[in-house]
């Protein structure tokens, strides 16, 4: 797409913009959806989010983040494509090196211990346009460690098999339960053992690095109905890592908690 699209005005009123944060109420999926992008490398894809973190010793309200899974990051390169949702569902494609503007190397933070990477983005004038309104605070990523409640559903966002990703942009949703408390489990995606929690669902290829959300919406829990405060934000409790599958043909979706994201972009703003 050529430069003048990127000047769209989002008017999602939900979304957040890098300098504009003073903290986010319940949004709907819908709005959610201009925070993700589908990343492709050849025939390899993946799903990533963007995320703004507090960055006051930088001397700026906010320092915008480009997070997905370490295995995904390991594939990207600087001519990898970068798609996000522009006005009336179009499909908007950049190089991953436009998001930075010094077009420097993809200087990957990853998580020593988990499948998480972030990405400094650095944009100019003629990418800010583009990224304006698509950045969730850091705040909405859960700080403790551990794993959501079992009877709350979560949403899972991305695009699974490159789906919503041509001619209408469309994130994929799939709702889940948890389905365990925090397991450690070995991982040939990043060959080492890390900290999980599981889905009662599969994941599906391409979802790999999307976010996981829960929405302040009303759940069953000890034969009652349960109504979560609806002025509570929607939070960030993981990211997806994969499928855990054996030769019975039982699947369930292996999630990295958001507390290893946090502690990702901490690292990285130390880093700088």
């Amino acid at each position: 797409m050529k430069y003048s699209l990127l000047l769209i005005v989002f008017l999602t009123t939900s979304a957040l913009g890098l300098s504009e944060y003073s903290g986010v109420q319940a949004m709907t999926l819908d709005d959610l959806s201009v925070t993700v992008a589908y990343l492709k490398e050849g025939k390899q894809i993946g799903t990533g989010f963007f995320v703004a973190a507090e960055s006051p010793g930088l001397g700026i309200a906010e320092q915008p983040y480009l997070v997905t899974a370490a295995h995904v990051a390991r594939f990207l390169t600087g001519n990898s494509t970068v798609t996000v949702r522009a006005a009336k569902d179009i499909p908007v494609s950049i190089l991953l090196k436009e998001l930075l503007s010094d077009g420097g190397k993809l200087a990957w933070q990853v998580h020593s211990e988990s499948d998480v990477a972030v990405l400094r983005l650095k944009l100019d004038s003629k990418t800010l346009p583009l990224m304006q309104g698509r950045f969730l605070s850091v705040a909405l990523l859960a700080p403790e460690e551990g794993a959501p409640q079992r009877e709350r559903p979560v949403t899972v966002m991305g695009f699974p098999l490159a789906l919503g990703t041509a001619g209408r942009f469309s994130p994929i949703t799939s709702e889940a339960k948890p389905a365990s408390g925090l397991l450690r489990l070995f991982s040939p995606d990043i060959k080492k053992e890390a900290t999980f929690f599981v889905l009662d669902k599969p994941s599906i290829g391409g979802f790999s690095g999307g976010p996981v959300f829960q929405m302040p919406e009303p759940f069953a829990s000890s034969g009652g109905l349960v109504f979560p405060d609806k002025s509570a934000p929607t939070t960030v409790v993981g990211l997806v890592h994969g499928t855990i599958s054996d030769d019975t043909g039982g699947k369930l979706a292996a999630v990295v908690p958001s507390k290893f994201i946090r502690d990702t972009i901490l690292q990285a703003e130390r880093a700088e």
